[in-house]
């Protein structure tokens, strides 16, 4: 017999043991459609007396990958049958319930599982409690359950950590009654055959011993009260009531504790992140018959350290790459470069040596562009010049295979106007990534003017093959990250200007929950980088107003890391920089000159300037069309720019303030002589979204 077609859920039997099989095309995704057909197949199964066992199968690839957490949001996830009714229906049975587990079963899909009475499960099978990721716990007996199957401190740490569990090293524990290596539907339907009565773990009590209550203890100290932590110590207490309580009452906390941080601003941030990133990927106006170009063979052409970066990401994803440079020292400064990654993944245990030399064997080099001939997509990371860019991109352009997909690497250059000086500006396409290449994980995908909807859907695939975080941008001085970056950097040094030390700046700022202030960012980047964007900005508008005093750090060659002395003093060897009274004296200097009283600022004016600074140029972004969505702007932030996740991106944390609140923000600051009024002007769409 089978039922509910939608889930394509299909009743099975073997003698007494009745298999239900459930498959959706959503990773069997425990939605309520999914749930009431599970409910009512058990449900018959439990009344049918022919039955005398039940096996619970996914497909072989997929167990169940969890909650839906749309549901969460909408509050439908404790409609009838809710995951909770699943759990109670399956845990009392009075028929013994086996989980047939291969591939993943994770979150809600693992509390299923941990609620039958046994688990056979596929050797190569992932287990994993990945909530807290989401600002949650597991809210379907988790918490209670895994700590009774495997101990408190095992389960205390995969529910913290969210890895998946270690299969092999559980094969003693109640976890698992049987890991097999063949199919995990066949091996459980024969476990079943063996079961004659029906318990479950959760009518034994644990008990906290004082080893384990030293260890709740450290990890509480560990974390502190700072407020991104509040998941963290939710997680503490409810595998602590798993240890105190019976599961009825330890099953309630858990209840409690679940919708508190459903309700936190923690929670809502993670789960907008976790959203944004899925909603990156979907372009709205791309043509879903179009393909993208296949793509075998890659160039990057620039050896110095972001060719190299570059290079190793296509490396580590699998493809034969030919790196092209004009001369030899050249490339051998970038074969250094990539041969020092590689060592330092084996010499860490990422990688195996064996594994690191075959990735390295995919590596060609060449002082020729006729290299480019066999090549389907080419990325120039050459220097920032437009001469220099232009006559690289029209060598390659004339060497290219015509399918070939052209790429840039420019980060302040016009990419129409590079476009069209090659014969296929429909072929060209940003790819700006972030330095250092290898380790950031933002890809910013620019689409020209003439980009065709092919070449940006190849941008996208490659994206993804390398395992980046990519977002779309149109073609504006800096897209998306850097725009947003200049604008903060720009307001960050007018508050110098008005009163603020940029020690005080930065700790607001990292204390706010940035993982490095703005002036730190700048020591590490190089203030003689700064100073040539500052001159790039003014050549566009020679009306900006910047802060003068950034300028005399750079003609004092203060240009941070790489001379020891920046806005902070590394002479010592701290790699954060000390303070520097040196500094303090010049910037007082610099004041008295312009004949400016300096102002004293709360931390939390010094942040409302500066993230409003951000989610500012961000309405900006939206409103010429240069970002598609707001979450995309909060995407870019979060993975290439030290954003606090727990915070959900600039955009993000704007609206929760609520839009009138950043308006009247502004409408303040623009009353600083100090500050440029015009940038606080309010944008229309930010007006027209409040009203």
């Amino acid at each position: 017999m089978s039922m509910g077609s939608v889930n394509h859920i299909l009743i099975e039997t073997h003698g007494n043991v009745a298999v239900v099989n459930f498959q959706t095309e959503k990773l069997n995704v425990l939605s309520h459609t999914l749930r009431s057909d599970l409910y009512q197949a058990i449900e018959q199964l439990l009344a049918d007396d022919h039955v005398k066992s039940i096996v619970l199968a996914g497909s072989a690839k997929v167990f169940s990958a969890g909650a839906d957490i749309a549901e969460f949001s909408a509050g439908t996830h404790l409609n009838f049958p809710s995951l909770h009714d699943l759990i109670h229906q399956i845990s009392d049975a009075q028929k013994p319930i086996v989980a047939a587990v291969s591939g993943t079963a994770l979150g809600g899909g693992l509390e299923l599982a941990l609620a039958c009475q046994h688990r056979v499960v596929h050797a190569k099978a992932q287990l994993a409690l990945p909530e807290v990721h989401l600002g949650l716990l597991p809210g379907a007996a988790g918490t209670q359950l895994l700590p009774r199957y495997i101990g408190a401190a095992l389960a205390l740490d995969a529910i913290l950590t969210a890895k998946p569990l270690k299969l092999a090293t559980l094969t003693d524990s109640a976890l698992i009654d049987v890991l097999t290596e063949t199919d995990a539907k066949q091996a459980a339907v024969e476990f079943a055959q063996t079961l004659t009565t029906s318990t479950h773990i959760k009518h034994q009590n644990l008990e906290l011993t004082e080893e384990l209550q030293a260890l709740l203890q450290a990890k509480r100290d560990a974390l502190g009260n700072k407020p991104q932590h509040l998941v963290q110590h939710a997680i503490l207490s409810a595998v602590e009531a798993a240890l105190t309580l019976d599961f009825v009452a330890g099953f309630a906390k858990e209840q409690a504790l679940f919708q508190e941080l459903t309700s936190s601003d923690v929670s809502k941030s993670l789960r907008h992140a976790f959203f944004a990133e899925r909603e990156a990927k979907h372009i709205p106006d791309l043509d879903v018959a179009i393909q993208a170009k296949a793509i075998e063979r890659v160039a990057v052409i620039g050896a110095g350290t972001m060719g190299s970066g570059i290079a190793i990401c296509f490396l580590q994803a699998g493809f034969p790459v030919t790196l092209i440079e004009n001369q030899q020292a050249g490339l051998d400064r970038g074969l250094a470069l990539i041969a020092k990654h590689f060592a330092g993944q084996v010499a860490k245990g990422r990688l195996t040596e064996e594994k690191a030399t075959a990735i390295q064997a995919n590596l060609a080099t060449s002082l020729e562009y006729s290299a480019l001939a066999t090549v389907d997509l080419a990325v120039e990371a050459v220097f920032e010049d437009w001469d220099v860019k232009t006559s690289v991109l029209k060598h390659m352009d004339t060497h290219l295979p015509a399918h070939a997909v052209l790429a840039s690497n420019t980060s302040t250059l016009d990419l129409n106007q590079l476009a069209a000086q090659t014969s296929r500006p429909e072929s060209v396409v940003g790819l700006h990534f972030f330095s250092p290449a290898q380790i950031m994980p933002l890809l910013e995908i620019v689409r020209t003017d003439s980009t065709d909807q092919a070449t940006l859907k190849t941008a996208l695939e490659i994206g993804k093959r390398l395992k980046k975080t990519a977002v779309v941008a149109g073609v504006c001085d800096g897209f998306i990250g850097n725009r947003m970056l200049n604008a903060y950097l720009r307001i960050a040094g007018l508050l110098i200007d008005a009163g603020a030390s940029p020690y005080q700046i930065d700790r607001a700022l990292e204390n706010w929950g940035m993982a490095m202030g703005p002036f730190r960012m700048c020591d590490m980047a190089g203030n003689d980088i700064d100073y040539m964007i500052r001159k790039h900005q003014l050549k566009l508008n020679p009306t900006k107003k910047f802060s003068g005093f950034a300028d005399q750090l750079f003609e004092l060659k203060r240009f941070g890391q790489k001379t020891q002395k920046g806005w902070y003093d590394y002479s010592q060897g701290n790699r954060r920089g000390d303070v520097d009274a040196e500094v303090i004296a010049l910037i007082d200097a610099y004041r008295a000159e312009k004949g400016i009283q300096a102002q004293q600022f709360s931390d939390e004016e010094i942040v409302a300037r500066c993230i409003y600074a951000l989610a500012n140029e961000g309405f900006r972004l939206l409103e010429e069309g240069i970002a598609l969505r707001q979450s995309d702007i909060d995407v870019v932030y979060l993975a290439g720019y030290g954003f606090p996740r727990w915070r959900g991106g600039p955009m993000f944390y704007a609206t929760e303030q609520g839009l009138n609140t950043m308006i009247l923000n502004m409408q303040q600051f623009a009353q600083d002589p100090t500050t440029d009024a015009s940038f606080w002007q309010v944008p229309a769409l930010l007006a027209q979204s409040v009203a």
